[in-house]
């Protein structure tokens, strides 16, 4: 019997755009998180930040009238949120318009220790991502699976479940019962009526694995709060894996959408 020792290491790069053309501009105009994030205007006048509350900080004005800062508030603070498909506003204190998209990854490495033809290995790694004044955000993953140098664990690159004696190397974002308890479901940081991420369709099911370098494998719909998420990893080794020490390492692509 062949012995494997196989080590992962996971890295994370952050991609925040802003808005990139008319078209996507025009489309984002309704959304936005405690003040809107772009400016109201017509041939009459002009609001540099929409702000329904006490207290306006801006100041607002064109040819045919001026509101000065402190006094272009309208009525008291509002404090629940209105969406639909196309906009997302929220009640509250004027803040900052500058998008913003925190990626942190908590778990820098991981090791499978030694592998076995009868039994799988698993590991686990998480991340977290906040976003403010995006209309949301995409986590993709990229990298191969780890390597011996000269033999590349398989990937799975189908959605399914762990089968012991076959090379196999997968992921997903949930907890799991099989091949053990292990991996956790997104937690939304404070709760769901403020963080909206969610793991990728083809890695959101239980006891089911998948890994295809460049896919997304999380994503939120509009401004959300935090979203702590678990990377569930598994590896299976065949009678005809080459022994070795295996190692590897992995992106995490988070990038904001407007």
């Amino acid at each position: 019997m062949e012995d494997y020792d196989v080590k992962h290491t996971t890295k994370m790069h952050i991609i925040s755009r802003r808005f990139v053309a008319v078209i996507l501009l025009l489309f984002c105009i309704t959304f936005l998180h405690e003040g809107l994030v772009l400016a109201g205007n017509s041939t009459n006048y002009q609001i540099n930040e929409s702000y329904f509350g006490p207290g306006g900080v801006l100041d607002s004005g064109s040819t045919s009238y001026q509101f000065q800062s402190g006094q272009q508030s309208v009525g008291n603070t509002g404090v629940t949120e209105g969406a639909s498909t196309s906009y997302q506003s929220q009640g509250g204190f004027t803040t900052t318009n500058d998008p913003r998209l925190s990626c942190v990854i908590n778990t820098s490495s991981i090791n499978f220790g030694g592998l076995s033809t009868s039994v799988a290995s698993t590991a686990t790694a998480t991340f977290s991502v906040l976003n403010y004044t995006s209309y949301g955000y995409v986590v993709s993953i990229i990298g191969n699976p780890p390597s011996n140098g000269s033999h590349t664990l398989t990937n799975m690159s189908s959605t399914g479940a762990s089968s012991a004696g076959t090379e196999q190397f997968g992921i997903n974002l949930v907890a799991n019962t099989s091949p053990t308890t292990f991996g956790a479901n997104p937690v939304q940081v404070p709760d769901g009526t403020f963080s909206f991420g969610a793991a990728a369709s083809n890695y959101n099911t239980a006891n089911n694995f998948r890994y295809n370098g460049g896919e997304t494998i999380a994503s939120a719909p509009k401004t959300s709060g935090q979203t702590n998420y678990t990377i569930s990893y598994i590896v299976n080794a065949a009678t005809t894996t080459p022994g070795g020490s295996y190692s590897g390492n992995q992106t995490l692509v988070c990038t904001g959408t407007y």
